[in-house]
């Protein structure tokens, strides 16, 4: 495990051109000031956001937005709210260009749609978590709802379909 438990880095490499983080605190809607974080063609080719308040990426980054809870998943289905976000991040990814998903603090939100990312690659629920925590931190994936949900209930032979539903 990580020896820091909370990510000193504002985004991580999970694995090869796939990275996990959070948004700068400057860089969301109504904050005064310009971020030197804001996600721009110099970082990444696609972002998926996944907190509503923060800035849009820069001009000529794909970006593709689902705000949701941190918290209990009574506020979204992620077969029917987040397979769209999920398939293209790997595809993405895939196709070599440099992915992010971020939320706000890079931790939660961005941790379950990676582990699915990683999940449809071919990890277990099991492994995804434990690669996310080594590179992003042993606090990365600390909802234990989340967590839950991925090693008990998530259906790994939809995530990895090649389908669109």
């Amino acid at each position: 495990m990580n020896q820091n438990r909370y990510p000193h880095a504002l985004w991580s490499e999970v694995l090869p051109g796939l990275w996990q983080g959070g948004t700068d605190d400057y860089d969301v809607i109504g904050a005064p000031g310009h971020s030197p974080n804001r996600v721009t063609t110099n970082h990444f080719d696609a972002v998926y956001t996944l907190f509503a308040r923060a800035n849009a990426a820069s001009w000529n980054v794909k970006e593709i937005r689902f705000g949701f809870a941190d918290g209990d998943m009574t506020d979204f289905d992620p077969e029917r709210d987040l397979y769209f976000a999920v398939r293209e991040a790997h595809a993405d990814w895939k196709a070599g260009k440099r992915v992010l998903i971020r939320c706000q603090a890079g931790l939660n939100r961005s941790g379950l749609v990676m582990a699915l990312v990683l999940i449809r690659e071919g990890y277990t629920p099991h492994e995804a978590v434990e690669l996310i925590r080594a590179t992003r931190g042993d606090i990365a994936l600390c909802n234990n709802t989340f967590v839950r949900w991925l090693t008990s209930r998530a259906d790994v032979d939809f995530w990895r379909e090649k389908v669109a539903v």
